[in-house]
């Protein structure tokens, strides 16, 4: 089935000045020193969205790229959590934001807003969709390779806007291998596809005998895209994830990465 593209004006007034904003930004956007912005996008939240988008971050820092992280997940943000961040993003004279620098990577998260990462995030739908748009446009990314953005999964307001005016240049998906999380890939996959971006491959996570392997290998040929393998479901990298490590550091896993960082760096 062909997928016509969503009508980004929408019938009512709200819609057509948010569109027109939303189009004005584009064009103000300070984005002439990033070179790519690669979106990290699932169909699910907890697949490993945010491990992926991490560990990517710091693997192609490690071969010597500029590379930043947008956390794109407004209302749950993780990345910090992750990291064990606990720096506050501020603003510059020029009223941009300025990222917080992680060992070498540069972070914009609305979680660097938050003293206590157990209080929600209380925004409503179209606040999301604003706050997304102005973190990527109105940060000072300075030189940047690669701005990795981690995106909300599944297909409301916030992946949408930025799949649209986020000048994205590729999306890596990640799924598990559960029936589920497959499902709801195939819908994020097309949304990408309605927005008519390349689609640099996707990852199955969680894989091995508990959940199966190599499920994800059906999506991608179903939708064209390369398979870039699996990620085991591994104790070695829980115990990474919950020390805030960066497990595609070990050379253990050389073989798992070096696929997932060719489909960035060659495309």
């Amino acid at each position: 089935m062909k997928l016509e593209p969503v009508d980004p004006k929408g019938e009512d007034e709200f819609s057509r000045l948010t569109y027109e904003m939303d189009q004005k930004r584009k064009q103000e956007m300070a984005l002439d020193t990033v070179k790519k912005v690669i979106g990290i996008h699932s169909g699910k939240g907890g697949v490993g969205k945010t491990f992926l988008t991490v560990n990517l971050a710091y693997a192609l820092a490690e071969k010597g790229h500029d590379v930043a992280i947008l956390d794109a997940d407004v209302d749950c943000p993780n990345v910090p959590k992750f990291l064990g961040i606990t720096s506050s993003l501020f603003v510059d004279k020029e009223k941009k934001f300025v990222p917080v620098n992680h060992n070498g990577v540069k972070i914009v998260s609305m979680g660097l807003t938050k003293e206590d990462e157990a209080e929600p995030i209380l925004i409503r739908g179209p606040a999301k969709h604003r706050v997304a748009i102005d973190f990527l446009a109105n940060t000072a990314w300075g030189a940047v390779d690669y701005l990795l953005v981690d995106l909300p999964p599944g297909t409301s307001d916030v992946p949408m806007s930025l799949l649209e005016f986020g000048n994205v240049d590729g999306i890596l998906y990640i799924t598990t291998p559960q029936k589920d999380a497959l499902m709801d890939t195939r819908k994020s996959i097309r949304l990408g596809k309605t927005f008519a971006i390349p689609m640099l491959g996707i990852v199955e996570n969680m894989s091995g005998s508990v959940f199966g392997k190599d499920k994800a290998l059906e999506l991608s040929k179903e939708f064209g895209i390369p398979y870039l393998g699996s990620i085991p479901l591994s104790e070695k990298i829980v115990a990474a994830n919950d020390r805030g490590d960066i497990i595609f550091s070990d050379v253990a896993f050389e073989s798992v990465v070096r696929p997932i960082l060719n489909a960035i760096t060659t495309q």
